[in-house]
């Protein structure tokens, strides 16, 4: 039963992603947020791979690690695209706290060489320093993100500075979607200590569902942007 109801949510999943997709295109998205529309794109794709192969097949496997390394470029190029649109009253606020996100990330890229040179992986018997190395990169850029989303909100809140509609959507969908991602990089790690088959499928299921939930809420708050808003004035 539980099983049934993960895959059914997985094909819901992914026709949401394509959804998502056609609204970025239908309301064109694309043309301000390039990047954003990018990670909508790999979004359905890696999704759609996981449906066709399987969640829990090796081969699946081998792409989800392997994408994480191209995520590791496209979370931060989204977090900082959200912001596009009102680019010109922010930039520099956005440059100042792109610079944190960057220094984390450098960080992150070092610890990853340092596993990967070490190949403590390899000697565990539980994971091959590949594996190890996307994990953090994993969880690294997510909560880089994250970070990086959650004080740019702080700033212009500071700054009174009211946001365009889909700034707004776009900022929330991915603090949300970076959250979504830590907490799953966390459960990576700690899902072979959990032995009941259960419990592990519900916790698969509360993901998905939680993704989809944030997914149709972008859906129906996205909207055309207009020509004629007005700017803010220079804050940064």
């Amino acid at each position: 039963m539980l099983e049934q109801t993960t895959h059914w949510l997985d094909i819901a999943g992914v026709a949401l992603d394509g959804l998502l997709l056609v609204r970025v295109l239908q309301l064109r998205l694309y043309k301000v947020y390039a990047f954003v529309t990018l990670a909508c794109v790999l979004g359905l794709f890696f999704d759609a791979v996981g449906l066709w192969l399987g969640n829990e097949s090796p081969e699946y496997m081998r792409v989800f690690i392997y994408s994480r390394f191209l995520y590791a470029l496209i979370y931060p190029l989204a977090a900082w695209d959200v912001f596009e649109q009102i680019a010109d009253q922010i930039g520099r606020v956005r440059r100042m706290a792109m610079s944190r996100l960057i220094s984390a990330l450098v960080l992150t890229s070092i610890l990853s060489l340092i596993v990967l040179g070490s190949g403590e992986g390899e000697s565990s018997g539980t994971a091959s320093a590949t594996d190890l190395v996307a994990i953090i990169l994993w969880a690294g850029t997510s909560t880089a993100s994250l970070a990086f989303l959650f004080t740019m909100g702080r700033i212009l809140r500071a700054q009174h500075l009211e946001l365009p509609n889909n700034t707004f959507v776009w900022m929330r969908y991915f603090q949300l979607s970076f959250l979504a991602e830590a907490v799953s990089c966390f459960l990576s790690l700690t899902m072979s200590l959990i032995k009941n088959p259960t419990n592990v499928a519900v916790i698969n299921i509360s993901l998905i569902s939680y993704e989809i939930a944030i997914t149709v809420w972008c859906l129906l708050r996205l909207r055309m942007i207009q020509s004629n808003v007005p700017s803010a004035p220079q804050q940064a």
